[in-house]
């Protein structure tokens, strides 16, 4: 176990976090920050891609992928 110290201020934000959270410990609160953190992160990095292609070109290109599969049966 490893030990942090923070001041009266972050400490009750820590402590009404966790209890608005339902998380039964400091260490569920911290793991379920940090995974939250992750995904909007890779929300952020998603949003950034941008895919300029024309709908039916897309079509064609998913039905040809779909009769190669076909035909590899």
């Amino acid at each position: 176990m490893k030990t942090i110290a923070v001041d009266e201020e972050t400490w009750r934000k820590l402590r009404e976090l966790k209890d608005k959270m339902g998380c039964q410990s400091f260490n569920e609160l911290i793991n379920e920050l940090i995974k939250r953190w992750h995904m909007n992160v890779a929300r952020e990095n998603i949003e950034r891609i941008s895919i300029d292609i024309d709908p039916e070109e897309a079509t064609a290109f998913f039905r040809q992928i779909k009769r190669k599969q076909g035909s590899n049966r």
